[in-house]
């Protein structure tokens, strides 16, 4: 569905502004075509994977840009956000548990939070994630497009959950997602046999990416990420020690620096994922317990800044604002009820009609 900018859509959200018409490719990416959808409308349309917890529209009209695609078994979504926070809460495994997402970032970028694994997804990358896992993250002015896959379809039994997966563009098998997800995008011809997009060469490769992260090829492989995972995890722990520093890793772990590079590479280096690390952390820690009087203080210091403004020009050149702007009341958005309303969107009507249809239930059970 096109989200209408008439008097119509002004009817359903008396709260929003006009809204301008849909964006073309030179705003976004080439060939793309996004709708602008307003907030409470946005927050309605992920509900049945993820909570927004803050809100900061992609343009001045209070709108952030969408194209929703269903196409029977798979559905997504090619996005423009401006800034938010989100999460995937244990209340919502039910409802999303049945799902893998594969996504991609064209500019900007998320910053994603799972227990088993955190990371910054970045252009030149594709991820693959699963939602038996609560996770929560950032969207910072981040352009991308998603696809949500049922894990029956991927053969994963529902009670072996899988840790998000990072592949570059430029690989093998990042080549032939990237194009498939493209793909997906196009309009769906009338003659199925002259369909551009392949669904069972887009899973078989992320069968396959998936297979190598599960079963890794060497002994070799294996402790490299067995090690990487530890390193993260240690980091983690020791966010508030403004003294952790690549060589007290390198020496903790008996790494050279060259070889700790390399195990970060993706992250911009292992400084860069300190820096990360402690900034999304911070900013969760405020988003969950306020912004009162002396609070920001308590959290600079608590996840290891050096000082205030030290922890507010990272906030700003993250968020393209300062803490207190970012976390303000009229940034905590309200879903929209959709239940009686009349053209949903695409994606929205996929999420509902999992919850429907007896063929999906082994894999997706109904919210």
């Amino acid at each position: 569905m096109r989200i209408s900018t008439s008097a119509n859509a002004h009817s359903l959200f008396p709260m929003q502004t006009v809204l301008k018409p849909t964006l073309r490719s030179l705003d976004f990416a080439p060939g793309w075509e996004l709708d602008p959808v307003p907030l409470n409308l946005w927050a309605s349309i992920w509900s049945p994977i993820v909570d927004l917890r803050v809100t900061h529209p992609r343009d001045e009209d209070g709108a952030n840009y969408m194209l929703g695609i269903d196409r029977g078994t798979l559905a997504g979504a090619r996005y423009a956000t401006g800034y938010q926070l989100f999460q995937h809460p244990k209340r919502k495994l039910s409802s999303g548990a049945g799902l893998i997402a594969v996504q991609r970032v064209i500019s900007g970028y998320t910053a994603m939070e799972f227990e088993l694994k955190t990371f910054v997804h970045r252009p030149g990358f594709i991820t693959i994630t699963d939602h038996l896992h609560e996770f929560r993250g950032s969207d910072h002015r981040t352009v991308g497009e998603m696809i949500l896959i049922p894990r029956h379809l991927l053969c994963l039994p529902d009670h072996s959950p899988i840790g998000p997966i990072m592949i570059p563009i430029d690989s093998l098998y990042g080549e032939t997602i990237a194009s498939e997800m493209g793909h997906f995008f196009e309009p769906v011809s009338h003659d199925r046999s002259m369909d551009a997009f392949d669904e069972d060469s887009l899973l078989h490769a992320i069968g396959a990416v998936i297979g190598h992260h599960r079963h890794p090829s060497s002994e070799r492989a294996g402790w490299w990420r067995a090690r990487n995972d530890l390193i993260r995890k240690y980091i983690d722990s020791h966010l508030g020690d403004q003294t952790l520093l690549p060589a007290q890793i390198c020496n903790l772990f008996n790494l050279s620096r060259a070889t700790l590079y390399r195990m970060f590479e993706d992250d911009g280096g292992v400084r860069r994922f300190i820096q990360d690390r402690r900034l999304y952390s911070a900013i969760w820690d405020l988003a969950e317990g306020g912004t009162q009087r002396g609070r920001l203080t308590r959290v600079s210091e608590k996840w290891g800044f050096s000082s205030n403004a030290n922890f507010n020009r990272a906030v700003k050149a993250a968020f393209g604002m300062p803490p207190g702007a970012l976390l303000s009341l009229s940034a905590y958005v309200r879903a929209a009820r959709l239940d009686d309303t009349r053209g949903k969107d695409p994606l929205y009507d996929w999420f509902s009609k999992l919850g429907r249809e007896d063929s999906f239930s082994q894999s997706i059970k109904p919210y």
